[in-house]
């Protein structure tokens, strides 16, 4: 029984593949055509490289030792607790 669900997940799996990726009828079209039609002076846009972006601010310590703990990460430590 499992076993053919298992083969029947697989089936379906592979044939949404086919039919929304690569093989299936939307393969070599844009996805959302209109999205691009809609863009703004898309020829502005920059990419630039991590070292030119200007570092941020860290954020401020917490005042209270309960804004303290909820604010800790999560770590092995803390979940042990």
């Amino acid at each position: 029984m499992l076993r053919w669900i298992f083969f029947a997940l697989v089936a379906l799996n592979l044939g949404y593949f086919l039919w929304s990726g690569d093989g299936g009828p939307a393969a070599g079209s844009e996805r959302e055509p209109q999205r691009l039609g809609q863009q703004v002076r898309p020829q502005m846009l920059q990419i630039r490289k991590g070292d030119a972006v200007a570092p941020t601010t860290p954020a401020p310590a917490p005042t209270s030792a309960a804004a303290a703990i909820t604010a800790a990460p999560a770590t092995d430590a803390n979940a042990a607790r």
